[in-house]
């Protein structure tokens, strides 16, 4: 069943309070098994979140989606 997911393309945004590296690496684990296609490199926010952090976000959500629409 999980073979049928294989190439499947994802994006990652993690926020946390001081530190994200824990969360990316763990996911990056699971997305290699899985044999996923990661879009662009992770977007990592730590601390508050500001207008540049939820711009960086929307670009990171229009990747995602523009991916979509190419298959």
């Amino acid at each position: 069943m999980l073979e049928a997911t294989v190439g499947r393309p994802y994006a990652l945004y993690v926020h946390g309070n001081s530190d994200t590296t824990g969360a990316i690496r763990g996911v990056e684990t699971i997305t290699t098994g899985l044999k996923w296609k990661r879009l662009r490199e992770p977007l990592s926010i730590v601390g508050e979140v500001d207008a540049a952090a939820r711009e960086a976000c929307w670009e990171l959500g229009a990747t995602a989606a523009a991916s979509l629409m190419d298959g």
